[in-house]
């Protein structure tokens, strides 16, 4: 909001509860209305000398925004309603929870624009792309062996291992774990690390 535009707010108040509006009052003002939008105030200007017969103050007016936002883009799932589909493949995770933030702030704004259900859901199920061939993913790459397909049972990135066709999780394989560290794995090594190791073992306790 604009100086101008509150010192016609401070304006439309006084013609309510006939205050007296000076230069200082609309600087007062502006400092703390700077960031709220100017028929957003007005509308709670209204809204409060419509059950109220006390002077609005400054922070009246930023709560009445404030939870005027919130209830409006609760509406766009609220009780009663259909569910609104974020702008988003549901597969992937990150972007989904990114479009549902970015929905609710455009519903708060009023500028919320739906889209066709089927265009929605044309991409679901779709391959989400690999972490080394996105950017903005690998930003956000699960450290350690969850954050790389298992090359042995393909566990999928943040999900645990699993044993043969069990399905019982497992620690992360061994070959996870050497390409999470970017290493080459070596069964045959690995076996004869782990022989070496049992023999040690045997012979401490023997």
């Amino acid at each position: 909001m604009t100086p101008s535009e509150t010192a016609e707010l401070l304006g439309l108040a006084a013609a309510f509860d006939r205050r007296t509006v000076g230069k200082a009052d609309v600087l007062a003002w502006q400092t703390i209305l700077a960031d709220i939008d100017y028929t957003a105030a007005r509308n709670a200007v209204t809204a409060h000398y419509g059950t109220e017969t006390r002077w609005i103050m400054p922070a009246d007016i930023r709560q009445h925004v404030l939870n005027q936002r919130a209830d409006t883009a609760a509406d766009i799932q609220g009780p009663g309603l259909p569910a609104e589909i974020p702008d988003a493949d549901p597969d992937d995770v990150r972007a989904y929870l990114a479009a549902v933030r970015e929905q609710r702030t455009r519903a708060a704004d009023g500028t919320e624009k739906r889209r066709p259900v089927g265009e929605l859901l044309a991409g679901v199920g779709r391959q989400v792309p690999r972490t080394e061939a996105t950017p903005e993913l690998a930003a956000v790459r699960r450290p350690g062996p969850f954050g790389v397909e298992c090359p042995t049972c393909r566990a999928a990135i943040g999900r645990p291992c699993r044993i043969g066709q069990t399905g019982r999780e497992r620690a992360p394989h061994e070959a996870r774990e050497a390409a999470a560290h970017g290493r080459s794995h070596d069964p045959a090594a690995e076996e004869q690390r782990r022989r070496q190791a049992a023999a040690h073992h045997t012979q401490e306790t023997a």
